[in-house]
């Protein structure tokens, strides 16, 4: 025997109001849709709707898409590898470009005050 569990009025009303949509597609095609779904940051209802034309949606294209990613990985390099210090007045980051005569200022003092790695130290 089966039982049916109880839905609410409201989910009752919900589900006859917005209709279940699938399909079946091979699998570059849906890793494709899925690739522009999350670069888009949209949802599959949103896509079905913008292609119909019910929604204007931005749906980024594939140079976009490259643009935004090189930005991200230069800011985080840029995080990761950028040569700083604090100011001795304010506090506040002060950076140098690589080569450049601060940073040939900076690489000379520590040397010629000894800094080395720790490990180097104990040799």
């Amino acid at each position: 025997m089966v039982r049916h569990t109880h839905k609410p009025a409201a989910r009752i009303r919900y589900e006859q109001s917005h209709a279940t949509v699938s399909c079946r597609v091979d699998r570059d095609t849906y890793d494709l849709l899925k690739q522009c779904l999350e670069d888009g940051g949209i949802s599959f209802a949103d896509f079905v709707k913008n292609s119909l034309g019910l929604l204007q949606l931005k749906i980024l294209d594939t140079e976009e898409i490259k643009e935004r990613a090189r930005n991200e990985g230069y800011n985080q390099a840029m995080d990761y590898y950028q040569i700083w210090y604090y100011c001795a007045v304010c506090g506040e980051r002060i950076y140098m470009k690589p080569n450049s005569d601060s940073h040939k200022a900076m690489t000379g003092y520590m040397k010629e005050h000894g800094w080395a790695h720790a490990g180097c130290h104990g040799q």
